[in-house]
């Protein structure tokens, strides 16, 4: 699925919204360093809607990004690939040996 970005005329609605301040932080934006961020991921079913586009200047845009997108999206993925059984065995049990709570190293 191709990326869906926001029309300008949501742009232009969500800046004169926003009163030319990140919506986050709230400090004023700057030509260039102004970026639309979806409040719910593209990845994720996030529409290029009004509602759902936030104005933000480019450290809150990254943090977001960073902290909360890309983790949230990641584990989306782990859990479809897991619920149609695309995921293989993990990699720890594949070893012949197992170690005990003594500490001794004994084949499984």
């Amino acid at each position: 699925m191709s990326r869906q970005e926001f029309t300008a005329k949501v742009k232009v609605a969500a800046f004169e919204r926003a009163a030319g301040r990140c919506e986050a932080c709230t400090a004023p934006l700057r030509v260039g360093k102004t970026h639309y961020d979806h409040v719910i991921p593209d990845a994720m079913g996030g529409s290029p809607t009004i509602e759902n586009c936030a104005v933000l200047c480019a450290s809150c845009h990254g943090a977001k990004t960073a902290g909360q997108d890309v983790p949230s999206i990641a584990r989306a993925k782990r859990r479809q690939a897991k619920h149609i059984g695309a995921k293989g065995p993990s990699k720890w049990r594949q070893s012949k040996f197992k170690r005990k709570v003594s500490g001794e190293v004994v084949l499984r």
